[in-house]
């Protein structure tokens, strides 16, 4: 008995070392500033400082051990925030916006991701211009992903990444139509990647996020909540990202990005922009993942 025991206390620190316990809790931190904030083309601040930090957790539900339909499952919680101190914040202080989202999304083999999420947008200053009547937003979100880094092969070495997002607002609307419905929204967007250098002994890498946002319905209304604009707008943009080898390691592993993004708005929104159709938009920000 003395034997075995003696064993075992000596054979369990092996045991352990050579099997440590599966990480199955993930997790993002995360803060951007930015110049102006559109939320899908519809202006929400383009004066002061605007600040926006987030955090997401993960939740590992499943992790298929070979070939299969579904390799990952995860359950994913989040809240993001805007800071702003422009003229938005006059009803009540700088915290204009608070967003929760609850999602589930999987691997679908090699190449297809798709998820579901509920999200609910709410502005903790009472600002009237965030939706009708400053009232929370709820909606549900949809969203397919594919890898196609095998088919650009050395061509786009990241690959295009293309999506498609269906946003279906079920209470509120943030177009801010005073006799307005609840929209259906639809987004389209490609994010072809490139290596262009090294900075210190990581890549640097130069990212051409693309996206067309358009109304399936009462999305992009007009100030009456008659007229619905189909096309609500284009975004095309240069972001630099890299990760931040020079921090300590026990802050653990950060990566920062800048970037600028050039918006063509539809007309609804060109009138919500007091009457221009385009404009800049430079964004730099840092993240680290758990």
């Amino acid at each position: 008995m003395r034997r075995t025991l003696a064993a075992c206390l000596v054979l369990s620190p092996v045991v352990l070392a050579q099997e440590p316990p599966q990480k199955v809790v993930s997790g993002e931190l995360g803060v951007d500033v930015t110049s102006q904030y559109f939320f899908r083309g519809i202006l929400q601040e383009n004066q002061g400082v605007i600040v926006q930090p987030r955090i997401e957790l993960g939740y590992d539900l499943y992790q298929a051990q070979g070939e299969g339909t579904l390799q990952s499952l995860d359950l994913r919680f989040g809240l993001w925030n805007s800071l702003q101190d422009g003229p938005g914040d006059d009803t009540g202080g700088i915290w204009y916006e608070s967003d929760f989202y609850i999602e589930i999304s999987s691997k679908l083999g090699q190449k297809l991701g798709v998820s579901a999420a509920y999200w609910t947008y709410q502005t903790p200053n009472a600002t009237p211009s965030f939706s009708k009547g400053g009232t929370p937003v709820e909606e549900l979100v949809f969203r397919v992903d594919y890898d196609d880094r095998e088919e650009m092969g050395e061509s786009v070495s990241g690959g295009l990444r293309p999506w498609v997002l269906l946003a279906i607002e079920v209470d509120g609307q943030r177009d801010v139509a005073v006799n307005g419905h609840v929209g259906t929204y639809l987004e389209l967007g490609v994010e072809p990647t490139f290596e262009i250098g090294k900075l210190g002994d990581d890549p640097l890498l130069l990212s051409v996020p693309t996206k067309l946002g358009l109304s399936l319905g009462d999305y992009y209304e007009d100030f009456n909540g008659g007229d619905d604009d189909f096309f609500g707008y284009f975004s095309v943009g240069a972001e630099l990202s890299a990760a931040l080898g020079f921090l300590p390691d026990g802050m653990g592993p950060w990566e920062g990005f800048a970037a600028l993004h050039f918006l063509l708005l539809g007309d609804n929104n060109e009138a919500r922009n007091v009457g221009d159709s385009s404009e800049l938009v430079f964004q730099f920000g840092a993240s680290t993942f758990f």
